[in-house]
């Protein structure tokens, strides 16, 4: 694999308002073949106009198929 294949994750910690809870929080660096990916999908389909778009539709739908195969 080299650099174009990868994606980076950067985890920080914040403060929950109201609480003195601390929540993770997570920046997604959209780079490579990731962006690529993302690209096509934005040019193909009119459900998707950017790239927050196209990963919380990631997101559900990956959580969704982890959840169906833990049943």
């Amino acid at each position: 694999m080299n650099n174009s294949d990868t994606f980076t994750i950067m985890k920080d910690m914040f403060g929950k308002q109201g609480s003195e809870e601390q929540v993770e929080g997570l920046t997604l660096i959209i780079d490579g073949k990731l962006k690529d990916v993302f690209d096509t999908i934005i040019a193909k389909s009119d459900d998707y106009k950017n790239y927050t778009d196209v990963l919380s539709s990631v997101i559900v739908h990956g959580v969704s198929g982890i959840i169906e195969k833990l049943k």
